[in-house]
């Protein structure tokens, strides 16, 4: 499918919100199947964006954290420790 500029921009938006694939396409008027088959390429633009927008929430998302655990925040300090565990698993493939 073919997005145009604006409609890429509402997915980054709602991408960004942590909003599921099935929510962005009922708000948007999408077809579900499709939204999801071209989000899942890696390759196409709308999957690009999506997981860009969605990687920069949680970016923000992890500072905060690390900023409360840093603070001395029991559950920051676990969420903390769970992404450098994944972090480490990402590393060694």
């Amino acid at each position: 499918m073919e997005y145009n500029e604006e409609l890429l921009l509402k997915i980054e938006e709602y991408a960004g919100l942590l909003t599921s694939i099935s929510d962005i396409a009922v708000l948007l008027d999408l077809n579900e199947d499709i939204l999801r088959d071209d989000i899942t390429n890696k390759f196409t633009n709308v999957s690009l964006r999506y997981r860009k927008a969605k990687a920069a929430t949680e970016l923000q998302l992890r500072r905060q954290e690390i900023d409360l655990a840093k603070l001395g925040s029991p559950i920051a300090i676990d969420l903390v420790q769970k992404y450098k565990l994944t972090q480490q698993l990402s590393e060694n493939g």
